[in-house]
């Protein structure tokens, strides 16, 4: 596994987060991203997460791959395809997850996928994530709704040994 660190996003991330979501792969997975990628939404996105919770730059060598939050008790990421298949955000998905649970009073987390990333419901599954509800939601990057599979994952079950 490669020396990865988290931070918060900065606006000297610009660059590396526009590439990512200039991928086809990434946004299309993301429920709020605009495609194409649009360079004005991406600015508006690097800077600190001011809202209930945290957004984190994934970084490799200080230089953003990704990126992980939990906003409202939602889990969401996404990754840098160079990077795929290298378990990096999964390790970075537990390290989000304990952190959530440390520093909030929240009873479960919640994270979703549109039907067809078998990848990132994989991941969310080894988590220990449960499906709870299916349910179509407007894709901003598809422009149509797409079935979407919602998992929770409660504090008890995180904590378990």
């Amino acid at each position: 596994m490669p020396d990865l660190t988290h931070r918060n996003i900065r606006t000297d991330d610009f660059e590396d987060l526009h590439a990512m979501v200039s991928h086809w792969s990434v946004t299309r997975q993301l429920g709020g991203w605009p495609w194409p990628a649009d360079p004005d939404f991406t600015r508006s996105r690097c800077k600190p997460y001011e809202g209930d919770g945290f957004i984190w730059a994934v970084c490799l060598d200080d230089r953003l791959i990704g990126s992980i939050g939990v906003t409202n008790g939602d889990l969401g990421y996404m990754l840098n395809p160079a990077h795929h298949g290298q378990g990096i955000m999964r390790h970075a998905a537990r390290t989000a997850v304990d952190h959530a649970f440390q520093t909030s009073e929240r009873d479960h987390l919640t994270g979703s996928t549109w039907y067809d990333n078998p990848t990132s419901a994989r991941l969310l599954e080894r988590l220990g994530f449960l499906h709870w509800q299916t349910a179509y939601i407007r894709s901003k990057a598809r422009g149509f709704p797409v079935l979407v599979h919602h998992r929770r994952l409660t504090r008890v079950d995180w904590e378990k040994p």
